[in-house]
C-alpha cells in the first residue's frame, strides 16, 4: 500500500533524473502526473501513476545523442534497459523501454522525427513513465 501522493513524488524524482541524463534545453512540455486505472481492479482502491513529458527544439542529431546517453546512463541510476532500437513502423522511430525494479516504474522513450506522412514539424523526444499498480491505504482514495 502506498498513497498516490508518495508515488507522484517518486515519479517526479525519476522524471527529473531522466531529464538530467537527456541534458538538453528546448521546449519542454513539463512532467505531469495523472492517476490511471489498474486494469479491471477497483478504481477507488487501486491505481497507477502515469507521468508524460516531451522535449522539442534540439536538432535530431542532439536528440539522437540524448538517446545514446539514456541507454548508457540509465543503468547507473537503477534502470534496466529492457529493449531499445527502432520501431517496426514506416517512420522507424528510435525508442527504448526500461524498468526500475527498486522504484517499480517502467519508462518508454521515443525519438520522433518528421516524416513525409506525419504532422510532426520538428524532432521530439517523448517520455512516458508509469508506476506499478498500488493499493491506497485505508481511508484514502485513488483520486481517479
Amino acid at each position: 500500500m502506498k498513497s498516490a501522493d508518495d508515488v507522484k513524488v517518486r515519479s517526479n524524482a525519476l522524471s527529473h533524473g531522466l531529464l538530467r541524463i537527456v541534458d538538453l534545453r528546448g521546449d519542454l512540455r513539463p512532467p505531469g502526473n495523472a492517476v490511471g486505472l489498474c486494469g479491471d481492479r477497483d478504481a477507488d482502491e487501486f491505481y497507477r501513476i502515469n507521468n508524460f513529458w516531451s522535449l522539442a527544439g534540439p536538432s535530431a542529431t542532439e536528440l539522437h545523442s540524448a538517446m545514446d546517453r539514456l541507454v548508457a546512463e540509465m543503468p547507473k541510476h537503477g534502470w534496466e534497459i529492457a529493449e531499445h532500437g527502432r520501431e517496426e513502423t514506416e517512420a522507424r522511430d528510435r525508442y527504448l523501454k526500461g524498468n526500475n525494479k527498486l522504484d517499480k516504474f517502467s519508462v518508454y522513450v521515443a525519438l520522433l522525427e518528421p516524416a513525409p506522412n506525419s504532422q510532426l514539424e520538428r524532432p521530439l523526444l517523448s517520455v512516458s513513465l508509469t508506476s506499478a499498480c498500488y493499493q491506497v491505504p485505508d481511508g484514502e482514495k485513488t483520486g481517479y
